[in-house]
């Protein structure tokens, strides 16, 4: 590896830079203040805000994550260790239940994140590919999405991207003391989301890549059992959280399965579906040409290119990483999952802005080339914009019109069953159906009645336990007649229905 470059002077594109990320943190922060939006966020977004909320009212026990699905226990369930939640409970405590206090947790860590791929481009790339990297990374539309987003996506960004830098700078450096921070970052990462912990492939081969000699040291192999020691004790924890009181988000134990299956792994769409969302959700469709150009140049140079082990480490080990995880990675469902693909991609389109600058500077003005780079910053960011400007209107649908209507005729201790059309089982794996919307929206608590489950039997059962309140957010999956439909005519009391109110709300009467 090559030491690190010698600090530049700030210069226009230092400063085109600085200004563009200081544009979107700005309109970051309005989108914060914004509602949950987004179909596909919307359900991960509001377990997060629930347990945040459950945190501020229950006490800010870290290790004991609650959810609004869990029936009538105290709703703890197995998740990821929730530090974006648990941080967001603290500042609910201090100023108040207010939604746009998590975002802006997020967005410190989406900034944390981009000052560490700051670190890790001024590295690896020449000045001029590192602040076009720097701008390729915050007009992303990842950023926008989820640099606010209720979620964990920003936070493990964060912990990832200090475990590269850190990486970065002992193959640069070769001190002890970032070996250590490595596996630290690492340890954060995995139990921020444990899908982080492919970060380990990706430095595996970068380091087969860069200096092999280094595998012979027992060092790197200490820091990496060290770095998995909090994350399993974690997931064992988690695991048990599930074991005692039946609730998980398919982490570990069960419940939900990530994992792509061969049928899967055979078929065109699981390719297509990665690719899309890399094109969409990580390129802004513009940057792929870019991101084409900048491994073609770095494979013309590619002896004396440092960046050139990065972006195959990286290649290689997201490849890995989306085909393991196939059953979202390459569906609507799993979006978020491809949020460890910015480094990379801001990187790849950086090299290929300049290669292009190189190309046609011989062909046009001084002048031009500078409009030309306005031109290159407003396209790549134009998928940016349309996301802050989609998420600026509430997308929650007939959910959000169920959760209204539960809270105006349910008192806050009630219990509900909120129904979904998601099933207990799906391509014959287990399927994490939980539908927290309603019950988040509403602030209530309860169970969710999977759409193979609508039966008598069921909801009768949550009914004898103290369900009070029945939701059906899906007319079309209780027609009349049904078995459901008939007990709900004998054993319920219809208050709210979707021809009038927009949703199907029964009073559960006591057996």
């Amino acid at each position: 590896m090559s030491p690190p470059p010698v600090r530049t002077r700030a210069d226009w594109l230092g400063r085109a830079a600085a200004l563009v990320l200081g544009i979107v943190t700005v309109l970051s922060v309005v989108r914060a203040f914004g509602p949950l939006t987004y179909p596909g966020d919307l359900w991960r977004q509001s377990d997060t805000a629930s347990m945040a909320r459950n945190y501020a009212e229950h006490g800010p026990h870290l290790f004991l994550p609650q959810i609004n699905w869990g029936g009538n226990g105290p709703g703890y369930v197995e998740s990821e260790l929730p530090i974006m939640p648990w941080l967001t409970g603290i500042l609910y405590t201090l100023f108040g239940e207010h939604e746009v206090l998590g975002r802006l947790v997020s967005l410190a860590f989406m900034l944390l994140a981009t000052w560490a791929f700051w670190g890790l481009a001024k590295r690896i790339l020449p000045p001029a590919a590192a602040r076009w990297a720097l701008i390729a990374w915050a007009v992303s539309p990842a950023f926008m999405r989820w640099g606010t987003a209720f979620m964990p996506e920003a936070t493990v960004l964060a912990f990832t991207m200090l475990a590269l830098l850190a990486f970065c700078r002992w193959l640069q450096e070769d001190r002890p003391v970032w070996l250590v921070a490595t596996a630290a970052a690492v340890a954060m990462a995995g139990l921020a989301k444990p899908t982080s912990l492919h970060v380990g492939l990706v430095m595996g081969v970068w380091l087969l890549l860069s200096a092999r000699d280094r595998l012979r040291r027992p060092s790197l192999y200490l820091a990496g059992l060290a770095a998995l020691v909090l994350p399993v004790l974690w997931l064992r924890y988690a695991a048990g959280l599930h074991e005692t009181y039946g609730n998980t988000f398919g982490v570990l134990s069960g419940g939900d399965s990530k994992f792509a299956t061969l049928d899967m792994l055979l078929s065109p769409d699981l390719y297509l579906g990665n690719l899309r969302t890399e094109v969409i959700f990580l390129y802004g469709v513009v940057g792929v040409p870019f991101a084409l150009l900048g491994v073609a140049w770095l494979w013309r140079l590619r002896r004396g290119a440092v960046a050139a082990p990065f972006l195959l480490a990286g290649a290689l080990g997201l490849l890995v990483y989306y085909l393991a995880l196939g059953r979202y990675t390459g569906s609507d469902l799993g979006i978020q999952y491809h949020v460890y693909s910015m480094p990379y991609a801001a990187a790849a389109v950086g090299i290929g802005v300049v290669a292009a600058q190189r190309l046609l500077r011989r062909r046009v003005g001084g002048a031009l080339l500078g409009l030309l780079g306005v031109l290159t910053v407003m396209a790549l960011g134009a998928q940016s914009v349309n996301v802050f400007r989609q998420s600026l209107t509430d997308d929650a649908g007939v959910l959000g019109t169920c959760a209204t209507q539960l809270a105006a005729v349910s008192a806050p201790d009630d219990l509900v069953v909120v129904g979904t059309d998601s099933t207990t089982t799906m391509d014959g794996v287990s399927n994490n159906f939980q539908e927290p919307v309603v019950l988040y929206r509403a602030d209530r608590y309860g169970w969710v009645l999977a759409a193979d489950r609508y039966l008598p039997e069921a909801l009768a059962s949550d009914e004898v336990r103290g369900a009070r309140w029945f939701v059906n957010p899906v007319p079309g999956q209780l027609p009349a007649g049904s078995p459901l439909a008939t007990w709900l005519a004998d054993n319920g009391q219809q208050v709210r229905t979707a021809q009038a109110d927009g949703c199907d709300v029964w009073r559960l009467l006591p057996s």
